[in-house]
């Protein structure tokens, strides 16, 4: 069962990652502009952020099941759409607005089902999982996300390198429509909850949703999300302005680095699951506080080994954060609103997805060193905030 979950959770994500290394690129065969681009990619993000809490409580309605098989499903056919769109853009010999239109509205519809099947796999695994098992069971599904941010764009980059521009598409469409008909077959309706789970589950031991506590985690989580999202955008950048790389160079280097981040994202991950087997609150205090040095790593560096440390140690923190983001935001609500906390949670991403390009590419323009100042600030602050949230808190 719970390794079901970690695959849906790990083809909802690759779905994405592999089409992102060739995003760019065909939207510019397709003749959108920069700007297009942005704006195209900044709704997909918004549309995460609206749908995401609906999905959850959806799932706390209907069940987990079917809105993840919908999830998969319908990302899968949205993403034949969208390449039947740009196909037919690029064939255009010049931009049709009306074609510009419709691809940046499939993305934002894209948007709507990108969380959807890991919402719901968040909340399935909350369901089956006894709270002393919590921390390390979604740390499994953060695995998975991390395995995919790796494994991703090295998959899209290779289909493109053999084939063309429009294969990542497919291949994502074909893995996401597959699985999707699978977890028909594999996944119970309603999932069988242990002993411990159901316990919780009764009005007795029932939590108000939204509290203090949650809001902790996450604003706490959202601050991880912040630096991860924010050096998508500024790493090449620095690269090239702070380490003095040309263009071409700085975004190889970022690609190397991006790969370095996952892959200490990932070990973290398998650590925790295998050995450290730490409680939720731990991993969040040790996640910002790793964050937060690797972030001040890099206003000091001055050459790429530092950088190299630098991304390790915030991929670790990373790591944590993602894992614990899910496991606290569960423990800190009633197993009724299991769907609805995994949906706060995924909250993050779309929130993230917006708030952080935008801000942090206007206080790159102030000083290059400032985003990532500023980043620290922001994590340090939610780290006092989560710490206040969890001080009467029984989960350790």
């Amino acid at each position: 069962m719970k390794k079901n979950l970690f695959v849906a959770t790990l083809v909802s994500y690759l779905g994405i990652y592999i089409t992102m290394p060739v995003l760019s690129a065909i939207s510019t065969q397709a003749h959108l502009s920069p700007g297009q681009i942005g704006i195209m990619i900044s709704l997909g993000a918004f549309a995460m952020l609206l749908f995401a809490p609906i999905w959850g409580k959806l799932s706390d309605k209907f069940g987990r099941k079917p809105v993840i098989v919908i999830g998969l499903i319908g990302m899968g056919l949205l993403f034949i759409l969208y390449i039947e769109l740009f196909r037919l853009s690029i064939a255009a010999p010049k931009t049709i607005k009306s074609l510009v239109a419709l691809l940046i509205g499939t993305r934002f519809l894209l948007g709507i089902f990108m969380t959807t099947a890991p919402t719901s796999a968040n909340a399935y695994m909350a369901d089956i999982s006894s709270p002393e098992d919590r921390a390390k069971d979604m740390s499994s599904l953060g695995f998975a996300t991390g395995l995919s941010m790796v494994v991703g764009p090295i998959i899209g980059g290779g289909l493109a390198s053999i084939g063309n521009l429009t294969l990542p598409f497919y291949v994502s469409i074909a893995l996401l429509i597959l699985f999707g008909i699978l977890m028909i077959f594999l996944l119970p309706t309603a999932p069988k909850k242990t002993p411990a789970v159901a316990s919780i589950s009764k009005p007795t031991a029932s939590k108000k949703f939204f509290s203090f506590q949650l809001f902790g985690w996450l604003i706490a989580g959202c601050s991880t999300m912040f630096v991860v999202v924010g050096l998508q955008l500024l790493t090449s950048l620095y690269l090239h302005d702070a380490i003095g790389q040309s263009v071409i160079q700085s975004a190889k280097t970022a690609s190397l680095l991006f790969v370095i981040l996952g892959i200490s994202l990932m070990i973290i991950q398998i650590a925790q699951i295998k050995f450290f087997n730490w409680t939720a609150k731990q991993m969040m205090t040790r996640s910002i506080i790793l964050i937060i040095l690797g972030l001040l790593l890099i206003v000091l560096a001055n050459n790429f080994v530092f950088l190299i440390v630098s991304y390790i140690v915030i991929g670790a923190g990373a790591g944590l954060g993602m894992s614990s983001l899910s496991a606290g935001a569960s423990l800190a609500v009633s197993q009724d609103n299991q769907g609805s906390a995994a949906g706060a949670v995924a909250m993050t991403q779309g929130i993230a997805g917006i708030v952080s390009p935008l801000l942090g590419s206007f206080v790159y323009q102030i000083n290059i060193k400032l985003p990532f100042i500023f980043f620290a600030l922001f994590t340090l602050l939610a780290y006092v905030l989560f710490l206040l949230s969890n001080k009467k808190d029984c989960v350790n």
